[in-house]
């Protein structure tokens, strides 16, 4: 099989090659004549073959000679008729259209209607009868035919009406504050689903920034090479850090589609949008003592105390089924004679009932010890969801700190550092003091201290949001009482 071999690039330079080709009956060119020899060989056989490889020609020029840099397709650009949304508005369509927030509505409509019907009594009962001695269908026909109309009432045991409607208004507590637990916490996810976005979208556009930087340093490196006191590795360097931008980019663009979809599902806006080009304004956190004396405000744990008042008050209820329940029932009976007209009432009588407990061991008892035990697993998941909260605030409040003070430290000593690095760097590689990895090694120094530190004020708006989620208000920073 034969084999196309193609020589560096320093043989069109008219460089002398230092050894043969090849080992092994490879042709050796010594000498300007033999590059010159070379070239003219070359020049045809890339002749004879161009028809045959059209893609050649695109492939064997260099990349700084056409004077562009070969970049990879992108994505359109976002059509600039696209709506624009600010954080506050995607929050008031996140709480308005919600399914999940729609379905705590609900359920708090439920427990309020609930509450309102707990404790009554049942509504009384009508009772017809129509009685015949000796058994028989000739009715009328006899003196000892018997009609009877009465109504009869039922009632709880003696103090368990209240006790069931003190527990509806608890359950009534428990669904309201689940609801603005679910609120507080789709505004937190909206926040970081927002934060998300703007982070990949100020991302894209430092990187396109910094891409001035690697500019610069091919640049350089083009002037130096034009006048031969540099080699084309420092040439081709440049470039491929100049063109290895525009992937990062393209990976960025793809992070940036996916923190909008998930913003997109958050608020249910159907339609792609852009969101505005001000920084996200996160309501300011409170201190960790503060947060920590008003932990049991958080709807959260509001929540799970209204559970354990109704679960208590469960406790209770049940121990009343060890009275005995009545029902009262009052008729109106008259004997029907063979006629109408002689027929006379003659009776009135109020029965009594009484649901007996007959087995408060096997029943009455256990169903106490039932209750019993689900306000001892409403207790424990109240004190782990307290404990939870408590170390999230702590650790959200160290981070909040700890990346305050990073944030400051990058801007305002690494970054000047480092550009000013840069600029002796590209000072130094014009005098030919300084080599060209060490110019890239300064703008690589550059480029990840703004990318760390993008990263930090992200993360710091994401640590904000969480302090506002565990202050337990919609808003965050109020400082409410």
């Amino acid at each position: 099989m034969s084999r196309l071999h193609v020589w560096p690039f320093s043989l069109f330079l008219g460089e002398k090659p230092s050894r043969g080709f090849s080992p092994s009956g490879s042709l050796r060119f010594p000498g300007a004549a033999g590059s010159a020899r070379f070239l003219l060989l070359w020049l045809f056989l890339s002749s004879a073959i161009q028809g045959a490889i059209p893609f050649w020609q695109d492939a064997i020029a260099p990349a700084w000679a056409a004077g562009h840099a070969t970049v990879l397709p992108t994505d359109p650009v976002v059509s600039s008729n696209l709506p624009v949304f600010t954080l506050d508005q995607t929050v008031r369509l996140a709480l308005r259209r919600n399914p999940d927030i729609a379905k705590e509505r609900a359920l708090v409509a439920q427990k309020t209607a609930r509450s309102i019907e707990a404790g009554e009594l049942p509504d009384p009962r009508l009772v017809v009868g129509e009685q015949y001695f000796p058994i028989g269908f000739n009715m009328g026909q006899s003196l000892l035919t018997m009609t009877t109309v009465g109504l009869r009432q039922s009632f709880f045991p003696w103090g368990k009406r209240g006790l069931l409607r003190q527990r509806a208004v608890q359950e009534r507590k428990t669904s309201g504050w689940n609801l603005k637990d679910s609120e507080i916490r789709l505004v937190r996810d909206v926040r970081l689903a927002w934060i998300d976005l703007y982070g990949e979208t100020r991302k894209e556009g430092m990187l396109s920034s910094l891409s001035s930087l690697w500019q610069k340093a091919f640049q350089a490196a083009l002037t130096r090479y034009g006048q031969g006191t540099a080699s084309e590795s420092d040439l081709l360097l440049a470039q491929f850090q100049k063109d290895n931008l525009s992937d990062r980019q393209e990976a960025l663009r793809a992070r940036e589609k996916k923190s909008l979809h998930r913003l997109m599902r958050l608020a249910r806006i159907a339609r792609p949008f852009r969101i505005a080009d001000e920084e996200p304004r996160i309501p300011p956190p409170l201190s960790e003592s503060a947060l920590l004396d008003r932990i049991d405000k958080h709807p959260a744990l509001e929540s799970r105390a209204a559970e354990d008042a109704a679960q208590a008050i469960g406790v209770q209820a049940a121990k009343k089924d060890r009275i005995p329940a009545l029902s009262v029932e009052g008729d109106y009976s008259y004997f029907m004679a063979p006629s109408l007209i002689t027929s006379t009432p003659n009776l009135f009588s109020v029965v009594l009932t009484m649901n007996l407990p007959v087995r408060p061991g096997e029943r009455q008892d256990q169903k106490i010890r039932e209750e019993e035990r689900a306000l001892e697993s409403v207790e424990a998941r109240h004190e782990a969801l307290r404990q939870k909260l408590v170390e999230e605030i702590q650790n959200a409040e160290g981070d909040y700190r700890t990346l305050t003070r990073r944030t400051l430290f990058l801007d305002r000593v690494l970054l000047p550092e480092a550009t000013r690095n840069v600029d002796a760097a590209l000072a130094g590689y014009a005098t030919g003091s300084v080599r060209m990895d060490r110019v890239l090694g300064a703008i690589r120094k550059v480029e990840e201290i703004e990318i760390r530190s993008l990263a930090l004020r992200a993360d710091r708006m994401k640590a904000m949001t969480e302090l506002s989620y565990l202050e337990g208000t919609l808003q965050g920073g109020s400082h409410e009482q």
